[in-house]
């Protein structure tokens, strides 16, 4: 077992291997929310003292029939936080099937075509869900979307933000397009503004790597690009933070647009 969790933790797993490791009550929030089936959990007694952490850890104990109480030391070592909250899950990530995925009108997708970096994945996710995106697509994918570091830094978005992968970009377009999307391109060298576009119907927003870029693949068809404006010295932005300002904007439009506000959770 401990092995096991190991090897999710260091990444050292096969590709086919959809399972993870999430710790944390923040995490457990997002993936009480789910029916995510959850092979086992472990506990450390002396770490859970909060009532919060007490309740999510009484329902975590009911989900699974393989529960593990193990020492201090050892959790620690387990553990990459300093101050860790005594409980962690391993479970098994759904695939959402493009041909099933159902999505509501007007509704908003964020597509992330070749991104490497597991943490700008997670951290977009995280984005999607506070936004309120409807799904986000992995094409040409270079990191599994069940990386540790993908899943920390989505702080449990990845189990409630819908993730749907393919394989090469046609593939997406070619879904956008049977679903009636718009689709904008996130282009440091386009002409127009992220603001003032009309974001009306179904709206795709398609972001590339740092190093490589959107594919051209997406260049060939009907697309729209749009840019952030840069007003210092460098000449873009990390994409998770770029992806965060778009989402934000696009939801936001179709909310005002609606007459919808949402909440102060800040």
């Amino acid at each position: 077992m401990m092995t096991d969790i190991k090897s999710l933790l260091n990444n050292a797993i096969p590709t086919t291997d959809r399972r993870f490791v999430t710790e944390g009550i923040w995490a457990h929030q997002k993936l009480q929310m789910t029916d995510i089936p959850i092979e086992y959990c472990l506990f450390c007694l002396e770490m859970i003292y909060s009532n919060e952490a007490v309740e999510l850890v009484e329902e975590f104990m009911n989900r699974t029939e393989h529960i593990y109480i193990i020492a201090p030391k050892i959790f620690q070592k387990l553990s990459d936080r300093d101050d860790p909250d005594g409980f962690m899950s391993v479970g098994i990530l759904p695939i959402h099937d493009p041909a099933e995925l159902v999505v509501r009108d007007d509704a908003v997708v964020v597509v992330l075509d070749g991104l490497e970096s597991p943490g700008n994945i997670g951290t977009i996710l995280r984005s999607c869900d506070g936004a309120g995106v409807d799904a986000v697509m992995i094409c040409n994918p270079r990191a599994r979307y069940n990386n540790p570091k993908m899943i920390k830094a989505s702080m449990g978005a990845v189990f409630t933000v819908p993730i749907v992968q393919f394989e090469q970009p046609l593939q997406c377009i070619n879904w956008l397009k049977g679903h009636n999307f718009r689709i904008y391109l996130a282009d440091a060298e386009a002409k127009s503004c992220y603001e003032g576009n009309d974001y009306s119907g179904n709206t795709a927003i398609v972001l590339g790597s740092e190093r490589y870029g959107i594919s051209r693949e997406w260049y060939n068809h009907s697309v729209q690009t749009l840019t952030i404006p840069m007003l210092g010295s460098c000449d873009s932005l990390n994409v998770g933070v770029a992806a965060s300002i778009l989402a934000y904007e696009i939801c936001l439009h179709k909310r005002t647009q609606e007459g919808d506000c949402y909440e102060n959770n800040i």
